[in-house]
């Protein structure tokens, strides 16, 4: 709409179009909705509705809002005519929806070349990374459990709760939640494939935009960090958890790229500084370790490097680091203040993570010796770089900064001191690895098209053919290593599927559930919970109760505690089913009580139905008020 309607001479691709507005808007928003939680006002139409107002001033700019009837009866007289004017000439039905008007018909092939490429791309990394669920030991764990109760304590306006923790990513499960109407579980689920798989296409751009090569050096850094997990400090038993660190660089790496070359960044001063006060807030507030310990060296380094023009961009960005600082202390002294904490204990806890450790079985080298191999790749590149410098006269300057950057990092993992987190550093440089890679193969690319006469004049049949080699050098080269690995309990994965069907189907607060108490968060602001053994020696009783007064309108008015859901469905372990040992497992000598009872209300009159069946877990329906619980039901 952007393309089509407000800025038509503005040709953008597709991936600069993302990455723009990711970097620009994401920001924001993580921003308005710490806003609005901290003013007990968070829910989706009033993020809506701000987040509209702010894009709306952005978009038109803030000097023309200080003139808005001569703004709004150029513009709007000036679509009009546009309007007009398309329909007089009969334009085609497809003329509406395209978004490419250049004429130049070279630009017009790249375009659909780069949005071809980012689809694809972006698609082979959701579906590498979802492979790995079956080796996932996240879900339904100690860790997952403490997430999701984070994520639903959102709705009840809380961002800090007893542990202060920098939350803005399990904000953003939150709010992908809701405007994609999925559970706040299974939101849970699918944020880690989406930071990798945004984070896939953001490591594409960089190289793209800080190198000569467009499209082949992107391409192998792209797939680097999407396919190869045998070089890669990744633990793949954890890939389905939330990585605050990916989605915070999905902030810094675009900030990087416009700290090195503002010039990519198309705005005014003001927006400018603005646009990067918001980023580093909302790095501040999704993780402490890439505000304090990623970004601090990469401006020092940057800023030594950068050209002499660019000097007053780059400190304007560092005045907008240092000012977001300053906003981020206020808010987190603030928030240790009302939460009795001590601030720099809070500030070491995020600095250290209990939940990252570098386990990485499925490497096929010790790790030490893939880090030096990168390191000696950096210092081949340099020397390449510096004859390229000397004899063509080109500009290197991104990768000299990223080369001598990775290094750095590398001699921070060998410092030892209680604020510095060594996993954290790992978990970072999986990230910055495939960047190196990438840089490298740029400038392999740009001396081979001194002797091939522009070698990357082919791209698309080049990148068609890198695409399917990397693809099965991938699978070919890695199956052992991935085979090898422990495949996880399938259990979790079975028992959220029935929550979400069961979310799917049912009437919030309509239904009760009733499970092993581990899952009790997952029934917060959404139903009603009873643990296996309240149900056991509990209910029936209270559904006699019940049922003999049910034509007495006043007994539940008097005796709530008597009241029953409208459906119960009861999880049921089968005791033959594949469950490992964990804490579900526990739970399969209930079956043969469970069953019974199920009967009981059967002779009772109540309609039982088998809701979810699977070689591993059956859920049973009570329906103690036909037509009353279910959606189709109250709809239809």
């Amino acid at each position: 709409m952007n393309r089509k309607f407000i800025n038509v001479s503005n040709h953008v691709n597709f991936l600069d179009f993302i990455v723009t507005n990711w970097f620009r808007y994401a920001g924001v928003l993580v921003v308005v909705i710490f806003a609005l939680v901290e003013s007990d006002t968070y829910n989706l139409f009033n993020c809506f509705f701000i987040f509209t107002i702010l894009i709306g001033i952005d978009v038109i700019g803030i000097d023309n809002l200080k003139r808005p009837k001569e703004y709004f009866r150029t513009h709007i007289r000036a679509s009009l005519l546009n309007f007009l004017r398309n329909i007089e000439n009969k334009k085609s039905f497809w003329f509406w929806f395209s978004l490419d008007r250049s004429k130049k018909n070279k630009k017009k092939k790249n375009n659909t070349f780069i949005l071809l490429l980012t689809v694809i791309l972006g698609g082979i990394t959701f579906l590498s990374r979802y492979y790995f669920i079956i080796y996932d030991n996240y879900s339904l764990s100690d860790a997952w459990i403490n997430d999701l109760n984070k994520v639903i304590q959102f709705d009840n306006q809380y961002w800090f709760t007893i542990e202060l923790a920098t939350d803005a990513e399990l904000a953003i499960v939150n709010f992908y939640g809701k405007i994609t109407d999925v559970s706040p579980e299974i939101a849970l689920q699918v944020i880690a494939i989406l930071e990798s798989t945004l984070l896939a296409i953001i490591i594409f751009w960089v190289i793209n935009k800080l190198t000569p090569s467009k499209f082949i050096a992107p391409t192998i850094a792209a797939l680097f960090f999407s396919l190869v997990y045998v070089l890669t400090p990744l633990n793949v038993y954890f890939l389905l958890k939330g990585n605050p660190t990916f989605l915070a660089l999905t902030f810094a790496l675009p900030a990087f790229a416009f700290f090195i070359k503002p010039t990519i960044l198309k705005l005014n001063k003001t927006s400018y500084f603005f646009s990067f006060l918001f980023i580093f807030v909302t790095i501040g507030l999704t993780d402490l370790f890439t505000l304090c310990v990623l970004i601090p060296p990469f401006l020092i380094i940057a800023f030594v490097f950068t050209k002499m023009k660019y000097k007053k961009q780059n400190l304007s960005f560092i005045l907008s680091y240092l000012l977001a600082l300053a906003i981020l202390y206020a808010i987190y002294s603030y928030a240790c203040y009302y939460q009795r904490a001590d601030l720099l204990e809070y500030m070491q806890n995020n600095l250290l993570s209990v939940s990252s450790y570098t386990y990485v079985p499925q490497l096929v080298l010790p790790y030490s010796e893939i880090i030096r191999y990168a390191q000696i790749s950096t210092g081949v590149g340099f020397i390449l770089v510096m004859l390229l410098l000397i004899f063509k006269k080109e500009n290197w300057r991104a990768t000299i900064i990223f080369f001598t950057y990775f290094n750095f990092l590398i001699l921070l993992t060998f410092v030892k001191s209680e604020w510095l987190d060594i996993d954290m550093l790992n978990n970072s440089i999986s990230v910055f690895l495939p960047i190196i890679i990438g840089l490298n193969a740029a400038i392999v690319m740009r001396i081979l098209n001194f002797g091939l006469h522009r070698f990357e004049r082919f791209s698309p049949v080049s990148v068609s053919v890198l695409f399917i080699a990397m693809i099965y050098a991938s699978i070919y080269y890695q199956q052992k290593s991935i085979n090898s690995l422990t495949v996880s309990d399938q259990t979790p994965k079975h028992i959220l599927n029935a929550y979400d069907k069961i979310s799917q189907t049912f009437f919030r607060h309509s239904y009760c559930v009733v499970n092993d108490p581990a899952t009790q968060v997952i029934s917060n602001n959404s139903h009603f919970f009873m643990n296996y053994d309240f149900f056991i020696n509990e209910y029936p009783k209270i559904d006699s109760i019940n049922t003999k007064h049910l034509k007495d309108p006043n007994f539940l008015v008097k005796n709530p505690q008597y009241s029953i859901s409208k459906s119960v469905l009861i999880f049921v372990l089968k005791d033959d089913g594949p469950v490992e040992n964990n804490i579900f497992a526990e739970n399969k000598h209930y079956q043969k009580d469970l069953v019974k009872k199920i009967k009981l209300f059967r002779k009772r009159g109540r309609k039982v139905n088998l809701f979810y069946d699977t070689s591993v877990l059956k859920v049973y329906e009570i329906v103690n008020n036909p037509r009353e619980s279910k959606v189709s039901d109250l709809i239809f």
